[in-house]
């Protein structure tokens, strides 16, 4: 067996949870994902800023085929809210390209992962649409 030589793993840890607060963060990646007939955009979030903080994860689910109305209507909603936190413009549809580099001031919260765990994840907080005026 062949020796490989890994300097500094012996300094190697995981990643901070965030404090629940407000928190500058930047798209980093963007990756539209197909598991189980479902489909969604999965974002790799940055908190600006703050290095030895852990990335953020958001998945904005796709509505698909089999999808009842009120799960079509709720998904887009969701997406919807996501798109215009980070500024991504909306056509009739997005191009996952133009999402990195997209920051916003987001609400950070805190969530056992996997539940009974005891180890701790940061969740996106979305913001809800601003009210249109008619």
């Amino acid at each position: 067996m062949s020796f490989i030589e890994l300097k500094g793993i012996e300094n190697a840890r995981e990643p901070e949870v965030a404090p629940e607060g407000e928190y500058s963060l930047c798209i980093i990646n963007a990756k539209v994902q197909e598991k189980e007939g479902k489909t969604n955009i999965m974002n790799v979030l940055e908190i600006e800023g703050e290095p030895e903080m852990g990335n953020v994860f958001h998945y904005v689910s796709i509505p698909g085929p089999d999808d009842e109305d009120d799960k079509v209507k709720a998904k887009m909603l969701f997406a919807r809210r996501f798109f215009t936190q980070f500024g991504i413009d909306v056509d009739g549809g997005v191009d996952t390209e133009q999402f990195v580099g997209s920051r916003a001031l987001c609400k950070l919260t805190q969530e056992e992962y996997p539940e009974g765990s005891g180890q701790l994840k940061n969740v996106l907080q979305v913001n809800r649409l601003p009210q249109e005026e008619d």
